[in-house]
């Protein structure tokens, strides 16, 4: 199963790839942006050696290799080129595959459905699995070594600033409280803590006391959001003048650093903001689709 992109519509628009372009989605997950971009850079009427390029970049490798497999009888499956890769070697990636001077590029910064629903590594509270969290098995620093080792205030320090929970005290005593009696193995386990470890009002409400909590530890175990600022500085480096690069978001602390490094661009006169405010999805699609909710686009030009 692979999550509809979203704002696709709104993504083609403001990308507007053109036959015989190359592209780089840099965060391809299960496809849905970079084959509808692929479609559009194709020759349409030019010859086949004229035919547009895209770059797909994924840090999953389980993901990768089920796009590939996804791909294997689409039409233009020699212009596609996908590699297993974090977007913080964009730089790297690019020139070893001769896609420097890039017409666009996307990053969509959404957790896959894939990884909630099938990926058994952690990243619900819906389902009991091992506390891993890892996008990729090279990241040293799984969820359960976090919750296990850190100390109190290290732990309240990543729910706060990556969660944003009023209860992050709570949850951090809780969690040190509960690892005495053993070790802390699983994705009900912790939520379970948390929940004990919260007011009973808070886990009467629509949202799941351990919701916030789940997300920190993601972001903390990925190194998210330092991650976000290294990938867009390398964008702005391989993006061709008058190149596009658009940035969809789920959450205030990534939509933050993006405005911020959007700011920082445009003073070093590197770049035009062509939204002036996030844009959201449509009504249809947010009714259609829960996850395009949350979602917001940013788009640059670069000077």
């Amino acid at each position: 199963m692979f999550h509809t992109p979203v704002l696709l519509k709104e993504v083609l628009e403001w990308l507007a790839p053109q036959p015989g372009q190359k592209f780089i989605d840099a965060t391809t997950d299960g496809g849905g942006h970079a084959l509808a971009v692929l479609e559009k850079i194709q020759p349409n009427g030019l010859s086949v050696d004229q035919a547009g390029k895209l770059l797909g970049i994924e840090w999953d490798r389980e993901l990768l290799e089920q796009l590939k497999l996804k791909v294997e009888n689409i039409k233009f499956k020699n212009s596609l080129v996908l590699v297993n890769d974090s977007y913080i070697n964009l730089k790297k990636i690019v020139e070893e595959k001769g896609f420097t001077e890039a017409d666009g590029i996307l990053f969509d910064l959404g957790m896959s459905s894939w990884h909630l629903s099938q990926s058994n590594r952690g990243f619900s509270f819906q389902k009991d699995e091992l506390l891993d969290m890892r996008f990729n098995a090279k990241t040293e620093l799984p969820a359960l070594e976090i919750i296990n080792t850190f100390s109190e205030k290290d732990l309240e320090k990543i729910i706060s600033k990556y969660g944003e929970e009023k209860f992050a005290d709570r949850i951090a005593m809780g969690i040190v409280g509960a690892r005495r009696g053993g070790i802390i193995k699983t994705t009900l386990q912790l939520a379970e803590i948390i929940k004990k470890s919260t007011p009973q009002w808070y886990g009467n409400r629509r949202i799941h006391p351990a919701t916030k909590t789940f997300q920190a530890l993601r972001i903390a175990v990925n190194g998210e959001l330092e991650n976000i600022a290294k990938g867009l500085d390398s964008a702005i480096e391989v993006l061709k003048r008058n190149g596009r690069m658009a940035i969809i978001s789920f959450h205030a602390l990534e939509d933050r650093i993006i405005k911020q490094k959007f700011r920082e661009y445009q003073k070093a006169g590197l770049v035009e903001v062509l939204t002036k405010k996030a844009i959201s999805a449509r009504y249809e699609e947010a009714r259609l689709n829960p996850r395009a909710r949350s979602a917001k686009l940013r788009v640059c030009k670069k000077l």
